[in-house]
């Protein structure tokens, strides 16, 4: 029997990506959108509605960016995986502070679909290998 999907939250402010992205996760089944925001407050109340297993979170956001959301979502939904979407280069100051914040990883807007999947695929089963083996550790310690 197959895990169920990922759940997914989209935050970002261009309409169009968010539904290229939220049509390429939907194709696939491991990852299954359960809601979407155009700005970082928005997006902080889905995804403290949500509880999702990840946050695509965009850093240049109207209202409130990513990086002033980032640290209020890791808060509310402390379990999510908040992966940062950007246009941005991952060795930019933003992509820098976003991981500095919390963030687990960062994907580029400018890869293909099938890459940003794959990344946020492998982004997602390193975080659930590390959070395994600190529950393992802790079960030891107990």
């Amino acid at each position: 029997m197959a895990a169920d999907p990922a759940r997914v939250v989209l935050v970002d402010d261009a309409d169009d990506l968010r539904a290229l992205i939220k049509r390429a996760l939907d194709r696939e089944e491991d990852f299954t959108v359960v809601g979407e925001a155009a700005d970082g407050r928005a997006g902080v109340e889905v995804a403290q509605r949500e509880l999702p297993d990840v946050v695509l979170l965009d850093i240049a956001m109207p209202v409130m960016d990513g990086l002033q959301a980032l640290p209020q979502i890791r808060k509310l939904s402390p379990a999510s995986v908040v992966v940062v979407l950007s246009g941005f280069g991952s060795d930019s100051r933003a992509a820098q502070k976003a991981l500095e914040l919390g963030a687990h990883g960062f994907l580029n807007k400018g890869d293909t679909q099938g890459k940003l999947v794959e990344r946020l695929r492998v982004i997602l089963a390193s975080h659930r290998a590390r959070t395994t083996m600190l529950n393992h550790r802790h079960a030891i310690d107990s």
